[in-house]
């Protein structure tokens, strides 16, 4: 293993660069993100960026993020769009105005993407006229199998037409466009059984928010030469080879990452990675499931609990390549014993704010929480399930092993919320929000004290008419809790279990990890994912 510093990768990838194709993205250019709340979280912008540097490490080109939750192609201006002055413009945005419009199912669709087609016409040739590069992608759809607060019904029809619409002006404005809509539908095709990538029907989690990305770093061909003319379009045939990771737990001192590199066909690969200051290339035999050990200088990987490292890994063979993202999470270990686990909260001043348990009882698992709160203020008119008064949010990654603190939300996942009320009678206000069949397996109880309310779940049952619950071979849970306290309608304070670098709602690697058997040692440890 070679570590390699900047300069001297940048001369190794120059090398690897001959032959290949133009990147779209060309020295001195600013490139800006623009869309809705999906584009604002600033994950498939981030990671491509991540990519673009991984093998341009030295290219003075820099990114800024446009994106506004809530954001419609109506009524967007221009000025929005080039915030920050961007010389590259990528435009994903239609969601909003599928969901929130004025359109709901039953109406005709001809007059919405009608006047869609007509904003984006007059918005690109307002970008062209300023002297900007223009990149079209076509909005991600919605997940009606979904149940969530978001009105969905009948919008995937809408937005797949606005797709259409996408390429049929990229193509009559001459502009590029990404077809990131059906690129990421059949990625979720491909996924196992109850995987989703919108857990709220609406919202990428981090593995849908990577499929985007890969659309942009493929298509935009950002392993390419920046030097040459711009085009969008695929610049080299995808590898076939697979990396996975030995273990997804990896000790918290360790400064080693280990993994197979699995082809169907012996060949020879030039192995690139980088993450942050560090990088690497070395060439391997491939042969059929080969062991590969990335060796880190010391406290490369992170140091303190709840922050996190991404790291890019290249396959290239024979003028193919694969790329991969790998994640790497730091977080608290939640030591129990024989099945049981405990725990406390405390708020920003150290206070004791509340306790947790964990049980497991054979295939069947119960949840308590207990929070200090003499008044409780309740506010069940609320759009939103955290509404404006008291408020508990749960996490809860029940997959094995081998699948735990992975990207994706698949179906083992689930958030739930709690809305206490206190009157006409005391509730625990239970609300299955992600995850499958929650609301099949889970009995929601709870208590009230003069200074404090307590909430709970047992987990049983039958998750559909053939699978039963069983987490008896489970010995790790993945786990976060905010407690949401409120002074007065309105005015609340979010304390989580632990402060993490990342959205939990969007990274279920940020969770914390309920050690039901007292296995691990130490109080943190790492856990790391592959995508793809």
């Amino acid at each position: 293993m070679r570590i390699f510093t900047v300069a001297l990768l940048a001369m190794v990838t120059s090398c690897l660069f001959a032959g290949e194709s133009s990147c779209f993205f060309k020295e001195g250019d600013r490139v800006g993100f623009f869309g809705d709340s999906i584009t604002e979280a600033k994950i498939y912008g981030s990671v491509t960026e991540l990519v673009f540097r991984h093998f341009h490490p030295q290219a003075k080109v820099s990114f800024v993020n446009n994106g506004h939750g809530g954001l419609q192609l109506a009524g967007t201006t221009v000025g929005t769009v080039v915030a920050g002055d961007p010389n590259v413009v990528t435009m994903m945005i239609g969601m909003n105005d599928a969901i929130i419009g004025s359109w709901v199912r039953g109406m005709p669709v001809e007059p919405e993407i009608a006047a869609y087609k007509a904003k984006l016409v007059a918005l690109i040739r307002e970008l062209k006229a300023l002297g900007k590069e223009v990149i079209i992608l076509t909005p991600t759809l919605t997940d009606e199998s979904v149940t969530s607060i978001f009105m969905t019904e009948g919008t995937r029809r809408l937005l797949a037409a606005m797709g259409r619409a996408c390429v049929e002006v990229a193509q009559q404005e001459s502009v590029p466009c990404i077809d990131v809509q059906s690129e990421f539908e059949r990625y979720e095709e491909s996924l196992p059984r109850f995987a989703v990538l919108r857990p709220d029907g609406v919202h990428p989690c981090a593995r849908g928010q990577y499929q985007i990305a890969r659309s942009l770093w493929t298509q935009l061909n950002l392993a390419g030469a920046l030097q040459g003319g711009r085009a969008v379009a695929s610049a080299s045939p995808e590898l076939d080879v697979e990396l996975t990771l030995s273990s997804n737990i990896i000790p918290s001192d360790s400064n080693d990452v280990e993994f197979s590199l699995t082809t169907p066909t012996p060949t020879t690969a030039t192995v690139t990675w980088s993450l942050g200051k560090f990088r690497g290339s070395e060439s391997l035999a491939l042969n059929g499931k080969t062991s590969w050990t990335i060796k880190l200088p010391a406290n490369a990987l992170p140091q303190s609990n709840g922050t996190s490292a991404t790291m890019v890994v290249d396959v290239e063979s024979h003028g193919a390549r694969r790329l991969f993202i790998v994640d790497v999470f730091r977080k608290m270990v939640i030591h129990g014993k024989a099945g049981e686990a405990t725990g406390a909260i405390a708020d920003a001043q150290g206070e004791p704010l509340g306790t947790y348990l964990f049980r497991k009882d054979g295939r069947r698992l119960v949840f308590e929480a207990s929070v200090k709160k003499k008044e409780l203020f309740q506010s069940n008119e609320d759009n939103y399930p955290w509404g404006r008064g008291d408020a508990l949010t749960l996490y809860l990654d029940l997959r094995k092993n081998s699948a735990l603190a992975g990207l994706g939300f698949d179906g083992e996942v689930f958030q739930v919320w709690f809305k206490p009320q206190d009157k006409p009678f005391f509730s625990p206000g239970f609300l299955p929000y992600s995850g499958k069949h929650m609301a099949n397996i889970a009995t929601a109880y709870g208590e009230r004290s003069a200074d404090s309310y307590k909430v709970g779940l047992l987990l049983s049952g039958y998750v559909t008419l053939k699978e039963i619950f069983d987490v008896s071979d489970r010995e790790f849970i993945g786990f976060d809790l905010s407690i949401i306290s409120a002074t007065a309608l309105g005015r609340q304070t979010w304390t989580n279990l632990q402060q993490t670098d990342r959205p939990n709602h969007l990274f279920p690697g940020t969770f914390a990890l309920v050690d039901l058997y007292g296995k691990l040692k130490g109080d943190a440890i790492l856990t790391a994912s592959v995508f793809p």
